[in-house]
């Protein structure tokens, strides 16, 4: 709940609805309250954020609490405003011990911890889908 109160009292949200997530993800029920390693469903879903204003990154940081994977896509911000939901990304991530990457320009990932990405091909050789022969 601190998380929410330095929201509201740095501006970033109003203090209406301690659980505003967008996109109906909050169902009012804490995700540590299921078994270890069962979520509200939460960790089926990936949002997506397009943010216009700083303002914005609220929204960023309630799906990233819930541990749902954010993508960023930072390409209607001017600069400065963009480096900002940046730096608010990596604190974001040091914070809980998630993770960052960088999918192309100005789109970001952000993975709540336990979560990875495979990248190159992994175990996959010659012998692969296509090649039966």
């Amino acid at each position: 709940m601190g998380l929410r109160r330095a929201a509201v009292w740095l501006g970033l949200a109003d203090n209406s609805d301690p659980y505003d997530v967008p996109g109906e993800l909050y169902d009012g029920e804490d995700s540590q309250d299921g078994a270890e390693g069962e979520g509200s469903g939460a960790g089926q879903q990936i949002a997506t954020v397009r943010p216009e204003t700083f303002q914005d990154a609220v929204t960023i940081g309630e799906y990233f609490r819930h541990d749902v994977p954010v993508i960023i896509n930072l390409h209607d911000m001017d600069l400065p405003d963009a480096k900002r939901i940046v730096d608010f990304a990596c604190g974001l991530i040091f914070g809980r011990r998630g993770s960052i990457e960088r999918i192309s320009a100005r789109v970001y990932l952000l993975l709540p911890p336990g979560y990875g990405i495979i990248t190159g091909q992994g175990s996959l050789n010659g012998e692969g889908f296509f090649n039966q022969a």
